[in-house]
């Protein structure tokens, strides 16, 4: 029985990938040229395609905009915004008030931080869309093989950074989109090799792999990341670093679009 191999792909999108987009990852844009080729040359071996959208509203918790100190300025682009500066009053919340506290200690009691990004992937613009060049190839791949692939949306809660496709952040009773994702879960289980590709490495794709790791431990022995289909924001990033190791130990592939067979 020939194997059954689905790919997902992490934020592909033009504030990831293109070089004028908010929030570029060098090299990402190279990421997409050799992700489509893989498509390409194996399309007829591929069965399944997830692509994932990071998908914001204006109003989110991880932009400049939600927040302001005592004189009205916003907190500086990559900074990180703590409890105890919220408690101290070095920043205050502008939206969804009684929740950043909440948010931000939840975040701390799992070693995250809450980090100021520029504003991206709002929804409907064209930093949101999917890299043409992946979709050129995506449309090429359906027509010739008679599949279809399917979107997966993420972030569209004001109150929580939503790194991960699987899950947010931070998860709220009242929200269910940001809640575990097991229909996406459950389907990936369905064959027999996952490959993970996207971007960008040490956020979306480390978060989403790590979701994997915690709550289907089957799927971690079906997925092959394609290390060359991703780049890093921060190459040094150490919870990354060690969400990979421990992807490793757990029976994930570590492979390039290269060296693997499909």
């Amino acid at each position: 029985m020939m194997k059954k191999t689905a790919i997902l792909a992490i934020d592909l999108q033009n504030d990831f990938t293109s070089p004028a987009g908010s929030l570029f990852v060098k090299d990402a844009d190279i990421d997409v040229v050799r992700i489509a080729d893989f498509i390409r040359k194996n399309q007829a071996k591929i069965d399944y395609v997830a692509l994932t959208l990071d998908s914001h509203q204006p109003i989110h918790i991880a932009h400049q905009i939600y927040w302001k100190n005592k004189i009205g300025n916003h907190p500086p682009l990559f900074s990180n915004i703590s409890v105890a500066d919220v408690k101290s009053g070095l920043w205050q919340a502008q939206y969804n008030k009684e929740l950043a506290i909440p948010y931000l200690e939840q975040l701390e009691a799992k070693g995250e931080v809450c980090t100021i990004w520029p504003m991206h992937f709002i929804l409907g613009t064209n930093g949101w869309s999917i890299d043409k060049t992946v979709t050129d190839s995506l449309v090429e791949w359906a027509v010739n093989n008679n599949k279809s692939y399917e979107l997966f949306h993420k972030g569209y809660s004001q109150s929580t950074e939503h790194y991960s496709i699987f899950r947010a952040a931070v998860e709220w009773d009242f929200q269910p989109e940001t809640q575990l994702n097991s229909r996406l879960l459950s389907n990936l289980n369905s064959y027999d090799e996952v490959l993970l590709i996207g971007e960008a490495a040490d956020y979306c794709v480390a978060n989403s792999l790590n979701d994997i790791l915690d709550t289907c431990s089957e799927l971690a022995r079906k997925t092959v990341v394609l290390t060359d289909c991703m780049s890093w924001i921060n190459s040094e990033n150490e919870r990354a670093k060690i969400i990979f190791d421990n992807a490793r130990r757990a029976g994930v592939r570590f492979e390039t679009a290269d060296s693997y067979t499909v």
